[in-house]
Formats: structure tokens, C-alpha cells, sequence
């Protein structure tokens, strides 16, 4: 009886472990929940230092007026809220205040307000040209998903919900297509472009649409993490589902090795998955590789965590990384090529995941 009741709480135990959207923290300190224990921390020393009088609360960080922003630089707490920690004494202006709400992005979730936010031209030029630097000194990594990157291609999002949102999918009609017929976006052609000059490890996918899959991004490296539509084996995961345990192990492997992590069109309000952008912020503090980049129009959680933050679209931003670093043609036909041929033997999206074995290579 008393082997059962183990054999019970073990299961319990990893069956939490394996959540996509834990709601609250695990007591086991572990890597299946890193990003909760690391959260928390952080939250408490933040309710801490407001209760002081030491800091001002994260809810309350002073907007930018509406289409504009001052421009003068900003103080070093104001430098790494914006810009990120290398945006320290490069004397940057704030972005610009694009789309303003007070509504939640993600009503129950880890959260700020939907407002959105673009980097001036000036700024996001001295971005892109430091990003490309830190991507060729990268030697592991990861890029790291979310709904924004697939808004140019029709597809619609739970978090752009301000009046006047500069999101592409709120300044037209939308798609008309089938979704399963849909087009990879030009940031989708960049990431594939870049896989092929050997600058990306793996990609962890949130989204289900197959658009790295057509834009030629290889299936070997990529983890759709939450599943994916036309997959019987991986299916669209829902908030309280369990990841599939290959799928997760492999992400843990790469949260534990990935020198830089690039998360785009992400809020990353609490996912398990989100230990990939917390674990390589954390090795950048500790001095150890290139640490988060944020590509995005809203604020997330991670924003005081991030090596160099991004206010602006996916498409826009990738595109010039990709052509700092040499790639003048998007998309580079012969990656295209690639994603064409997947296309046609997959038609639908329809492919199976297997499970992962200890042969496949990380």
C-alpha cells in the first residue's frame, strides 16, 4: 500500500511537471519549473523593494506620450526597462507609444497592459546592427515563438487589443485562406534563411500554423512545443494539457545549453516553455554568451531580464538583421525551394511527430 501511494505522488508529481501553463509553483525545485521558481523571486524582491518606497512598481512604469518619446536618453533603470541591459549608456530614446489600452493582453495570465510601443528608426538601425553581432558571436541558438510572428500571415492573436493596434493583422481584413493553406511571413523566410547559414540551433515553436515548415526551416530542428494542426501525434495542446515528454526534455536540454535566446512576438506570460528565455538571461548576468533578446510590440515579464529588447514587427526587425548579416534576398530561393517540397509531401500540414530517441542529435 504504502509502495502504491508513492508510485500515486510520483505520477501526480510529473504530470504537473509536464504542464503547459503550471499556474503555480511547484514545490520541487527542479528544471520542469525553473521559470516559476525564478519568477517568483523576482516578483517578491520587486513587491519588496515598492513596499520601501525603493522602486517603482513594474504596473506603473511611466508610458511614453502617444507617437512620441523624449529625446534625450534615459537613466540606467529607464535604459534596461526599454533597451535592455545592453542599452545602458548608449544614451537611446524611449520607443514611441504606438497603440495605448489599459485592457490585459491576457486576462489570467502573468501580464501587463496590451499597449503597444515602437523603437524610432534611429534606435532600432543601432539595434539591429548590434543584434547582428551577437547573433555571429552566437555558437547555440534558439530562437523562441510566439502568435506575433505569424500576424502578417493572417492569422489572428488573443493579445493585440488596442485601439489603433499597428499588429498586421488589425490593419486589414485578415486571411480569407484556409488555415492550413497559409503563407509563410517574410520573418519566417528570415529564420529559415539563417538555419541555412548555420545561426540557428533550434526553434521552439508555440505556434501550430507549420509556417517554419514552409518557409524551409528543417523539421529535425524544430520543437513544437504546444503542438501543431495536421499532427496526430502532437496535437494543439490546451492550457491545463500535459507536454509531450520528449518534446519537453529537448527543451530542457537546450534552456540548460543555448548561449542566446531570441524571442519573438511573445509576451512569455508563464508558460513551461518560457525556462528557454529565463535560464539564458540568467547565464548572461553570470557573464556566459549573448543572454535574451526581445523582438515585440508589447511589454512581457522578462523585459528587465533581457540583453537587448526590440519594440517593433517581427517581419521588420528580421529582415534587416538578416540583411546585416548578408542576406539580401528573402526568400533566399534555395531554402525556399525547401519549404516548397515539404509543402507539397505534406499537404494540409499533415505530419506525425515521432518520439525523439537518445540517437537524435540536440
Amino acid at each position: 500500500q504504502q509502495q502504491q501511494q508513492q508510485q500515486q505522488q510520483q505520477q501526480q508529481q510529473r504530470q504537473q511537471q509536464q504542464q503547459l501553463h503550471p499556474r503555480e509553483p511547484q514545490k520541487n525545485n527542479n528544471k520542469y519549473n525553473t521559470f516559476y521558481h525564478m519568477a517568483a523571486a523576482v516578483a517578491s524582491t520587486i513587491d519588496a523593494e515598492v513596499a520601501s518606497g525603493g522602486q517603482e512598481a513594474p504596473e506603473t512604469i511611466e508610458k511614453p506620450t502617444l507617437g512620441s518619446g523624449p529625446s534625450s536618453g534615459l537613466d540606467d533603470r529607464e535604459a534596461v526597462r526599454w533597451h535592455g541591459l545592453l542599452g545602458v549608456g548608449r544614451n537611446w530614446s524611449p520607443p514611441k507609444l504606438a497603440a495605448a489600452t489599459d485592457a490585459t493582453a491576457r486576462p489570467g495570465y502573468k501580464d501587463y497592459d496590451a499597449s503597444e510601443y515602437l523603437d524610432t528608426p534611429e534606435v532600432s538601425r543601432e539595434k539591429v546592427k548590434l543584434l547582428a553581432e551577437m547573433w555571429s558571436k552566437s555558437r547555440a541558438c534558439v530562437v523562441y515563438t510566439g502568435a506575433g510572428l505569424s500576424t502578417a500571415a493572417g492569422i489572428g492573436d488573443y493579445a493585440s487589443k488596442a485601439s489603433g493596434s499597428v499588429a498586421p493583422h488589425r490593419g486589414s481584413k485578415g486571411s480569407t485562406s484556409n488555415r492550413l493553406e497559409l503563407k509563410p511571413t517574410l520573418g519566417h523566410h528570415a529564420l529559415a534563411a539563417l538555419e541555412s547559414k548555420g545561426m540557428i540551433g533550434n526553434w521552439i515553436q508555440q505556434n501550430h500554423d507549420r509556417l517554419a515548415q514552409k518557409a524551409g526551416y528543417p523539421q529535425a530542428k524544430l520543437n513544437e512545443i504546444h503542438g501543431a494542426w495536421g499532427d496526430n501525434k502532437n496535437q494543439v495542446k490546451m492550457m491545463d494539457d500535459s507536454l509531450r515528454e520528449d518534446l519537453l526534455e529537448w527543451l530542457i536540454r537546450w534552456s540548460e545549453e543555448a548561449d542566446m535566446c531570441v524571442a519573438l512576438g511573445t509576451t512569455m506570460c508563464g508558460m513551461n516553455a518560457d525556462q528557454v528565455a529565463m535560464e539564458t538571461s540568467k547565464r548572461f548576468m553570470e557573464g556566459s554568451g549573448q543572454g535574451l533578446v526581445i523582438v515585440g510590440l508589447q511589454r512581457s515579464f522578462f523585459d528587465e531580464q533581457a540583453s537587448l529588447h526590440f519594440w517593433g514587427l517581427c517581419d521588420n526587425v528580421l529582415k534587416a538583421v538578416a540583411q546585416e548579416l548578408g542576406i539580401r534576398r528573402l526568400p533566399v530561393p534555395a531554402v525556399a525551394q525547401r519549404g516548397e517540397a515539404w509543402t507539397g509531401t505534406h499537404p494540409r500540414c499533415t505530419y506525425h511527430t515521432p518520439k525523439r530517441s537518445s540517437r537524435d542529435p540536440m
